[in-house]
C-alpha cells in the first residue's frame, strides 16, 4: 500500500498545476519524501498531521527544493486542509516516503 501512496504523489506532482491529495496518508507520506529530498533527518512524531506539516515548513526555510517534483510535492501538501491525529500507521506513511526517496518519480 505505501508504495501506491508514493506513486500516488508522484502522479499528482506531474499535473500543472498538481493534483490535490484525496487523503492524509498522502500526507504523511509526502512529510517523509519531502524531508529526505531536503536533505533533512527522518521526521519525528508531533501530535497531529498539522504540526508535523508546521515543522517541516520550518526546517525548510530557506533551502531550495531539489527539483519542480519536488516542489510541487511540497505545495500539495502544505495546501492539504485535513488534520488528523498522528498514529502508528501514519509514521509508517513518514518513514516509508523518507526511506525510498531517491530523487526520482516512481515508476
Amino acid at each position: 500500500m505505501s508504495y501506491i501512496i508514493k506513486m500516488a504523489l508522484d502522479i499528482k506532482a506531474r499535473f500543472n498545476p498538481p493534483a490535490h491529495m484525496s487523503s492524509p496518508i498522502e500526507a504523511y507520506c509526502a512529510i517523509g519524501t519531502v524531508a529526505k529530498a531536503l536533505g533533512l533527518p527522518c521526521p519525528q512524531r508531533k501530535d497531529t498531521l498539522f504540526e508535523m506539516r508546521q515543522e517541516l515548513s520550518d526546517a525548510e526555510a530557506g533551502k531550495s527544493f531539489p527539483s519542480e517534483r519536488i516542489e510541487k510535492i511540497n505545495q500539495i501538501l502544505m495546501s492539504f486542509i485535513r488534520d488528523e491525529e498522528t498514529t502508528d500507521a501514519m509514521m509508517a506513511y513518514v518513514t516509508y516516503g523518507y526511506e525510498n526517496e531517491n530523487g526520482n518519480a516512481s515508476t
